[in-house]
């Protein structure tokens, strides 16, 4: 995988020190714990779609625009009509610009789409965002960046009650009957919603062959009612951070290290996890290629190996959940499919610059 700089930062590793990289990776992914009692949109591969995580990482890449999608199903067990009862939908892109024109500095504007469905009920939440970051460097080589992002969504959550099944209809000896009257009157099935959100984030490329990167993030800044019965339900603010370390053992070898950490209403989640990546050796030059292995854990909720292939700017990542929860019996171990896709280019007539160099890769 190339490097923000757009060139690639060599540093050679004695023996101890690359076998200390690996047992760093092993560490992480297979051991490193995380908790989950959250409930919003989530994804096993956080770090794929930064925007909805940190609005700070608008616009933060090798390039002038980036395009991305998410797609995840899950529980493909818990109902008896199919596979995409619990679905979710990404989508976004963003651009960076005035990096030509600013010696230690950018902006960065983006757009993003997310579609999540759920249950029996058509449970619904569809939501467009704008978000605007500001990159600034704090030293003359551009290896310190702290950037400020904010995020504004307009949200549509919906519902059918009419494929809901309510105590009010249970008939003993036959089960529900749907014909019966359930006496639900909720004020509303379909709430539109504005949402917004801030995000401050730093990276530091310590050194030519390690890259640190943080993130803090704000969510739900101005608490937007939600609900579809008149309770007067505002939702909480939701707090998140992320760390992450990128390290280049050798030309053929990198690893990447993500933790994730998100926090609402007393409801946490904790992932951890890394995956390697292995450049194929080629007779002539460097390879255009990098294949991935790794996994990402969740303490008491299910363990995602994943695998990927990169070519050039393209990145295609694929991981399956693995129910280790109360929910692996009735699951079956299934927890879900995710995959991820992530392409970055440049605009025509646009000039590519070695400034980037604390940029994470994709």
């Amino acid at each position: 995988m190339n490097h923000c700089a757009g060139k690639y930062f060599y540093a050679p590793c004695d023996r101890q020190t690359k076998m200390l990289f690996v047992m760093i990776f092993v560490f992480l992914a297979n051991i490193a714990p995380s908790y989950l009692s959250a409930q919003d949109i989530h994804f096993t591969q956080f770090f794929t779609n930064p925007l909805i995580i940190s609005p700070a990482s608008t616009g933060y890449f090798q390039g002038s625009y980036r395009l991305a999608a998410n797609y995840k199903y899950q529980w493909p067990w818990a109902t008896q009509q199919t596979v995409f009862n619990y679905h979710t939908q990404a989508a976004y892109v963003d651009f960076s610009v005035l990096e030509n024109k600013l010696k230690h500095g950018w902006l960065g504007l983006g757009a993003n789409f997310l579609n999540d469905a759920a249950g029996d009920g058509r449970l619904r939440y569809m939501r467009f965002g704008a978000s605007l970051a500001w990159h600034q460097a704090f030293d003359k080589r551009n290896r310190y960046m702290l950037s400020v992002g904010y995020i504004c969504n307009i949200i549509n959550k919906s519902v059918d009650f009419d494929r809901f099944y309510f105590n009010d209809q249970w008939v003993n000896d036959r089960g529900f009957d749907r014909t019966i009257p359930d006496y639900e009157h909720p004020n509303t099935t379909s709430i539109f919603q504005v949402d917004m959100g801030a995000g401050l984030n730093f990276n530091a490329k310590v050194s030519d062959a390690v890259l640190l990167s943080t993130t803090f993030s704000m969510l739900h800044l101005n608490r937007p009612h939600d609900q579809f019965y008149d309770t007067g339900n505002q939702i909480g603010f939701r707090y998140t951070a992320t760390g992450g370390i990128e390290v280049d053992a050798n030309r053929s070898i990198s690893f990447q290290a993500n933790t994730y950490f998100t926090y609402q209403q007393k409801a946490y989640e904790l992932v951890m996890g890394a995956m390697a990546g292995i450049k194929p050796r080629q007779r002539h030059g460097e390879s255009k290629s990098t294949i991935y292995l790794g996994s990402y854990y969740r303490y008491n909720d299910a363990v995602s190996p994943i695998v990927g292939y990169q070519y050039q700017k393209m990145r295609l990542l694929v991981n399956y959940d693995i129910i280790t929860s109360r929910l692996s019996i009735p699951g079956q171990l299934n927890g879900g499919l995710e995959m991820s896709i992530v392409y970055i280019g440049s605009l025509p007539h646009h000039r590519p610059t070695d400034r980037k160099i604390a940029c994470p890769k994709f």
